[in-house]
């Protein structure tokens, strides 16, 4: 995996941990329990995982937020293949927010897709960065913190 751009973390004082919070668009039970195992493991960051297993869900907790800066997520984590609506259509709903707060929030796709329309068309819609989930749980696991940590180091 290469270098990842943008951010997102605030330090917490005397702690020396920072915290993130993410919104994890993903309707598989397994990949959402591993995915919030690999947050939960990384050093120094605290970690706070709203799950949303629809893409209606996601786009109902990301509106909620956007009165209240404070409560969106710093990094949203989503799957294309998500029921209701699918992972474009979110992302282009984010990307398309007239106001700008969700405009501007770093969207990872961590999917299992591997076609290259897909991850063309996410990066076309405003991804920030395309994963695809590998089969092999520790490679996922391994990716998926470098993604966290990422936007854990990169916020003032």
């Amino acid at each position: 995996m290469t270098e990842l751009p943008g951010a997102g973390m605030t330090e917490l004082p005397g702690a020396g941990m920072t915290e993130l919070r993410v919104l994890l668009v993903e309707d598989d039970v397994d990949h959402g329990f591993l995915i919030r195992r690999a947050l939960r493991d990384l050093d120094d960051v605290r970690v706070t995982v709203d799950l949303a297993r629809t893409g209606e869900e996601a786009l109902e907790l990301l509106g909620r937020g956007r009165f209240d800066s404070g409560a969106l997520p710093h990094l949203v984590l989503l799957d294309l293949k998500v029921p209701r609506l699918d992972g474009l259509e979110v992302l282009r709903r984010i990307r398309a927010d007239g106001d700008g707060a969700m405009r501007s929030l770093p969207v990872v796709v961590l999917t299992s897709s591997e076609r290259e329309d897909d991850r063309e068309q996410a990066l076309r819609l405003g991804a920030t960065w395309y994963v695809c989930k590998p089969i092999d749980g520790a490679r996922f696991r391994a990716e998926v913190q470098q993604v966290a940590a990422r936007w854990a180091r990169a916020r003032p």
